[in-house]
């Protein structure tokens, strides 16, 4: 289970005082510098910290157990979906999104795992940047996630060009959100199982990204719960209250749009290493200074793919792909994004 360790103003604490009673070690953070402690001070290993924007919320941090000594490569920040299982995602074996941690010991980079709002069901996810969904909290998740980075980045001494965000469903959802109204604060996204709202909200979910994002897109052909082909999100008691969105292609046509890239030619590759699964994994590669690339995974349905972590197949969910690794692509993804590589 992930370690609970003590913290103020959204600045983790030295280890000199992480095993102190708790007067203690809150007056030993409050009288310590605001500057983040070094790289080497903070263990390896899964630890639940705490960020506080209108109220307070965990994140799950995963430090490798193997990083470069001048710090680790990169941030990752991996974002659940809505309505389901929140930070159990990141337990090993439980969801694709919990293989990030894996890739983060052999790459040597932070990955964490926020804690969503609580929605009008009663459940866990993000506020992002559909104007229809009657479902989310009034909650400020944009503002929440842009602390959660600068927290870490402080911690980590690092750089826009090396954060990265990654989500699935709800969560791919807010990661687009977060790209669009926050571009300069991300270097990359990739997004499982998620479109671009058909009636964003006003303000910056409507004016677009500020820079050109590279991005990564994962969609089955056979979703119905994020609709391949738009309309509204996880319908199944009808009324549509979580809002509408677009198609999967039409959001990766309108992020081409973003990234200068509708005069490029896709080039196409394609993946089959289950063959009991629904279908291929088609990769299309829009290359550029920020690249896209998507990923079709013919007749799969809402899951993240995974070869790892298998998800049953269920009526509301669909079939799962299992010839690609989320996190595997994802990272792949993002790694050709770094500025420069140091070494391990």
């Amino acid at each position: 289970m992930p370690r609970t360790a003590p913290h103020v103003a959204m600045r983790p604490p030295p280890r000199s005082v992480r095993w102190m009673g708790p007067i203690a070690a809150l007056a030993a953070v409050a009288a310590a510098p605001i500057a983040a402690p070094p790289t080497h001070a903070l263990d390896a290993g899964t630890t639940d910290w705490i960020v506080q924007h209108e109220e307070a919320r965990r994140v799950r941090v995963h430090i490798p157990l193997r990083r470069p000594t001048d710090g680790p490569r990169a941030l990752v920040v991996a974002l659940h979906g809505g309505g389901g299982q929140g930070l159990a995602t990141s337990e090993p074996g439980r969801h694709p999104l919990a293989v990030f941690q894996t890739v983060a010991d052999r790459e040597g980079f932070v990955v964490a795992f926020p804690e969503g709002s609580m929605g009008a069901d009663g459940r866990r996810g993000w506020t992002d940047c559909r104007a229809d969904n009657t479902l989310a909290s009034h909650t400020d998740d944009l503002g929440f996630l842009r602390a959660t980075i600068a927290q870490l980045r402080a911690t980590f001494d690092m750089p826009p060009a090396r954060v990265f965000v990654a989500g699935t469903s709800n969560g791919a959802q807010m990661a687009l959100a977060l790209a669009t109204t926050a571009a300069e604060e991300v270097a990359a996204l990739a997004v499982s199982s998620g479109n671009l709202p058909a009636t964003p909200r006003a303000g910056p979910c409507t004016t677009g990204p500020s820079r050109p994002v590279p991005a990564l897109f994962t969609h089955g052909t056979a979703d119905t719960a994020m609709p391949y082909l738009g309309g509204c999100v996880a319908n199944l008691g009808g009324g549509c209250s979580r809002g509408r969105v677009l198609g999967a292609e039409a959001t990766r046509d309108a992020w081409r749009v973003h990234n200068g890239l509708t005069a490029t030619e896709a080039t196409r590759d394609a993946v089959e290493r289950d063959p009991q699964d629904a279908g291929s994994a088609e990769r299309f590669t829009y290359a550029g200074p920020a690249p896209v690339v998507w990923w079709r995974l013919d007749g799969a349905g809402h899951p993240p793919p995974s070869l790892l972590v298998p998800v049953a197949t269920t009526p509301a969910a669909g079939p799962q792909n299992r010839d690609i690794e989320f996190a595997e692509v994802a990272w792949a993804f993002f790694a050709a994004q770094l500025p420069e590589e140091p070494t391990l």
